[in-house]
């Protein structure tokens, strides 16, 4: 695996396999993979410039071991998050980057065409990565994706006001408790991976570094808007040719399921295999609340998308 890297001495997720970590276009890109076969690349939600709570790979760790058994299972760590590097040039803290990212991340680890499974702003990054390089992605699996789907998300609203000061177990246990159906599913594990992650240097590097720019209102989130209509578009045209399922908890607060149903007359109209799959008593974590019934959703689904064992 060329430019790849395997090490003792590169950080990692309590409960995930070893630490790897390759460069993408110039960026230290950590990963993690379980199992052998055709590749599923995992791409967890949310963005960097947070100081409430910090994402990260650690996030699939369950899918990731349950799905090794039939697939090679490959989480990583998107710029500016987790264990991964930060951008060189601000210009760089945009939601394209994370797209070009995974493009670049995918062809590095030379990978054979790849089942893409991505949650929240992650569903939006797989399906504009599928749409801009159909000819690296086998399927992908859309989870709860207020980023992606038509509508007005309400976020803004269920999380105004956090309670709790910025880079505290508190605020981040607030922040989940708050996407969540049920709170349980919010474990003390969950919420130590992003207490860790928050608090590392080179995540508050980006934090201010983006707060200092006025990054977030000025230039990611308008380049967000106008991607986004784009990729709508594209996909009311039919340019998405490949399976696709969607995954939504009917509970959502920030992306109602309203959308996951409009998303999915969207890219039916013109790819029929494509599926919708909502789950019962669940928020905004699906894969996190319901573990089980996800990865068995999402398992039969590849299974029927084809794959090779390898």
């Amino acid at each position: 695996m060329s430019g790849a890297t395997q090490s003792a001495a590169l950080p990692s997720y309590p409960g995930m396999p070893a630490a790897r970590s390759i460069d993408v276009g110039g960026i230290d890109t950590w990963y993690t993979e379980a199992g052998s076969g055709t590749p599923v690349v995992f791409v967890y939600g949310g963005n960097f410039g947070t100081p409430e709570s910090a994402p990260g790979a650690y996030a699939w760790d369950l899918a990731v071991d349950a799905l090794s058994g039939s697939f090679r299972t490959i989480a990583y760590d998107k710029p500016a998050q987790g264990f991964s590097g930060n951008p060189a040039d601000d210009a760089d803290f945009t939601m394209a980057k994370v797209v070009e990212h995974l493009i670049g991340f995918v062809e590095a680890l030379r990978l054979p065409p790849v089942h893409l499974v991505g949650h929240s702003r992650g569903g939006y990054v797989v399906t504009r990565t599928t749409l801009l390089r159909q000819d690296l992605v086998r399927s992908l699996t859309i989870v709860n994706s207020g980023t992606l789907s038509p509508g007005v998300g309400t976020n803004e609203v269920v999380l105004a006001r956090p309670p709790h000061p910025p880079y505290t177990r508190e605020s981040i246990r607030w922040v989940y408790e708050s996407y969540c159906h049920d709170r349980r599913a919010v474990t003390d594990e969950w919420v130590e991976r992003s207490f860790e992650l928050v608090n590392r240097d080179a995540y508050r590097e980006a934090v201010e570094r983006i707060r200092r720019g006025k990054l977030l209102p000025t230039q990611f989130l308008p380049q967000l808007a106008i991607d986004k209509r784009e990729t709508l578009t594209w996909l009311a045209e039919g340019r998405l040719q490949r399976p696709c399922q969607i995954v939504w908890g009917r509970n959502d607060r920030t992306a109602h399921r309203e959308r996951g149903h409009e998303l999915f007359r969207t890219i039916a109209a013109n790819e029929r295999r494509t599926v919708l799959n909502i789950v019962d008593k669940s928020g905004h974590f699906p894969y996190r609340e319901h573990p089980a019934w996800f990865n068995d959703t999402v398992g039969r689904f590849i299974e029927e998308a084809g794959y090779d064992r390898g």
